[in-house]
């Protein structure tokens, strides 16, 4: 009786070990994923925008050289009023273990808005708190109506430039446009644009004596407004 006794005292140390063996261990701190979506121009946040955390596994067999990876969703949520949501959550410590952000970007897209800027996409960081910040702005139509008012004879010159506080801020100031003499008017529609902030500048050159000026115009989605330059 003794011989199997032991046998079956070993069968169950086996098995003990085995499954503190498989057992995954994770880190001891949490990782933390704050995600928000919002509008820059009105930090009106997005809502019900479908955000994610997945984790993925290396399952690249022995001397293969190329990749191969198995990818599960482990958290889902949605943006609030606010278009913010968070989660935390224990990672494994195995490097096999990567852990990724995703956001619908079809569903910030809808209706033709622009995503401005997107968080840069790569590994979470472990046992820290990661922010995934998303901007976007929305369809916008303006007019702009140019007039020499104050004419005073052909050699008046007028010229101006544009850049978008949001928009393109990366790009800096547009190119001057060509020079207009004389007693110039134009109207102009500008469609297919954007809610910002449009920061211009105009030169007008009068009777040989140079004036710039510069001024800012909120580019309003609910309503076509007039960018009125009168000089």
């Amino acid at each position: 009786m003794k011989p199997q006794k032991h046998i079956k005292l070993l069968f169950v140390s086996l098995f003990m070990a085995s499954m503190l063996f498989s057992c995954k261990k994770q880190n001891k701190e949490e990782t933390t994923v704050y995600f928000h979506l919002y509008n820059p121009v009105t930090n009106e946040g997005y809502s019900n925008v479908t955000v994610r955390i997945i984790e993925q596994k290396d399952v690249t067999p022995p001397l293969k050289l190329q990749s191969k990876y198995e990818r599960k969703i482990i958290w889902e949520g949605k943006t609030d009023a606010n278009g913010k949501a968070s989660h935390s959550f224990k990672t494994l410590k195995s490097d096999k273990y990567t852990y990724w952000h995703s956001v619908d970007e079809d569903a910030i897209q809808v209706g033709g808005n622009k995503i401005l800027t997107r968080a840069e996409y790569g590994p979470l960081q472990n046992e820290k708190i990661n922010t995934i910040e998303y901007t976007y702005t929305v369809p916008a139509k303006f007019i702009g109506h140019y007039k020499n008012v104050n004419c005073l004879d052909g050699n008046d010159r007028f010229r101006f430039r544009f850049y978008k506080m949001y928009s393109t801020t990366s790009f800096g100031w547009s190119n001057w446009t060509q020079n207009h003499f004389g007693c110039y008017e134009l109207t102009y529609k500008y469609n297919g644009s954007y809610e910002d902030y449009l920061i211009y500048q105009y030169e007008v050159e009068r009777n040989g004596v140079l004036n710039t000026y510069i001024d800012t115009f909120y580019i309003n989605p609910n309503y076509v407004d007039t960018l009125k330059i009168y000089y």
